[in-house]
C-alpha cells in the first residue's frame, strides 16, 4: 500500500484567491489579513465525517476546514468578534455531535520562557452540522495553573525535576500540552513535556462540558495521571480515539534534531502499547496531529515552517487492530 496525500495544499496556501466552498454554502470572499496554513498542529473530523477541521500556529482567531470528499474545497472558520485569542494551538478533539475542543500549548514561550495567558486556554467550538460555519465559541481560561496544581498534588513521585514543570519552557521540562482526545465520555490531555520517570503522561478530565457552562469558572475534574510505557524522553505529539483504544503520536519531548516519530495504539485500560507500521508515515517530516476518517484511514497534519512544505495534510492506510 502507498500513502495518499490529500490534494488540498495548492488551495490551502493560495493567498488572495476566492474561498472555494462546497455547493449549498453562500460564497464569500476570504477575510482581510488572511494567513497561510503551514504550521498545522491538530486535526478533527466533523460535518458528519466529511470535513477535516485543522488548527495550528496560524489559527489564533480561526480554524481551517478541508472537504474530505472534495479536497480542493477548503474554507476558513473565523471566530466571532470578541473571542479571546488562542495562542499556540496544539491539538483538536471532536466533542459531542458538532463540537471541537481546541487546546493551546499551556506552555511558556520558547526560547525566552515567558508566560502568555493566551496559551493557557481551552476552547469549545460549536460548528454547524455541515461544518461550514461556527455557531459558537466558548473559552476556558487558566487551564495551565490548574494542571500544574494537579501534577504537584499527585505527581510528585513521577518526575525527575518537578520544579521545572512550572518554571521552565517546554525544552527544559516545562509543561507543554500537545495531545487531546475524547475517549469514552472523558477528555484525555496528552503531555509532550514533562515526561515521567516511566514514560509519557496523559491526564483524564471527567465531564469537560462543565468547564464551559455559565455561573463562573469551574475546576476541571482531573483523574489520576496515566503514564504510558514509552521510551525515555518520548512525549505525546498528537492523539486520536480509535474505538476501545487511542492512537498516540510520539516524539522527543524537546526540539531535538532528527526527532524519530512513531505511532502507537494505546489501550488505556490495560496500559499497553502496540507500535504501528503505517505505509508513508515515515515520509512525513514533522507530524503533529492525527485523526481517523469514517473509513478508518489515518489523517495526519504536518507542522512545518517556511519555505512552504509540499504537503500539510496526508491520508494514510492504517493497519487493522490485532
Amino acid at each position: 500500500m502507498r500513502w495518499i496525500p490529500v490534494a488540498a495544499l495548492a488551495a490551502l496556501m493560495a493567498l488572495g484567491c476566492d474561498t472555494a466552498l462546497p455547493q449549498g454554502n453562500a460564497a464569500t470572499q476570504p477575510p482581510a489579513g488572511r494567513v497561510e496554513l503551514v504550521e498545522a498542529s491538530g486535526i478533527a473530523v466533523r460535518g458528519g465525517g466529511t470535513v477535516a477541521i485543522v488548527g495550528g500556529d496560524e489559527t489564533s482567531d480561526r480554524l481551517w476546514a478541508v472537504s474530505l470528499d472534495h479536497p480542493d474545497a477548503r474554507w476558513e472558520l473565523v471566530f466571532p468578534p470578541g473571542t479571546p485569542t488562542l495562542d499556540d494551538v496544539e491539538d483538536l478533539a471532536a466533542w459531542g455531535e458538532h463540537g471541537v475542543l481546541v487546546t493551546c500549548s499551556q506552555s511558556r514561550t520558547k526560547p525566552r520562557e515567558k508566560s502568555r495567558p493566551q496559551r493557557d486556554r481551552l476552547a469549545l467550538v460549536t460548528l454547524s452540522p455541515d461544518a461550514l460555519r461556527i455557531a459558537r465559541v466558548r473559552v476556558y481560561n487558566g487551564l495551565r495553573d490548574r494542571l500544574l496544581r494537579h501534577l504537584a498534588a499527585c505527581g510528585g513521585d513521577l518526575f525527575e525535576e518537578p520544579a521545572a514543570i512550572a518554571a521552565n519552557g517546554p525544552n527544559r521540562g516545562g509543561l507543554n500540552v500537545e495531545g487531546l482526545a475524547a475517549w469514552k465520555g472523558q477528555l484525555l490531555i496528552g503531555l509532550r513535556s514533562p515526561t515521567a520517570k516511566g514514560g509519557a503522561v496523559v491526564i483524564p478530565v471527567k465531564e469537560p462540558d462543565k468547564l464551559f457552562q455559565g455561573g463562573g469558572p469551574a475546576a476541571p475534574d482531573f483523574g489520576k495521571p496515566l503514564v504510558l510505557p514509552t521510551k525515555p524522553r518520548e512525549g505525546i505529539r498528537g492523539m486520536a480515539p480509535a474505538g476501545d483504544s487511542v492512537l498516540v503520536l510520539l516524539g522527543d519531548q524537546a526540539d531535538a534534531k532528527d526527532t524519530a516519530f512513531r505511532l502507537v495504539r494505546w489501550d488505556p485500560e490495560k496500559n499497553t502499547l502496540q507500535e504501528l507500521q503505517v505505509p508513508g508515515f515515515k515520509d512525513i517530516a514533522n507530524p503533529e496531529g492525527i485523526a481517523l476518517d469514517p473509513q478508518g484511514r489515518l489523517l495526519v497534519v504536518q507542522d512545518d515552517k517556511q519555505p512552504k512544505p509540499g504537503k500539510v495534510l496526508f491520508r494514510l492506510d492504517l493497519p487493522s487492530a490485532k
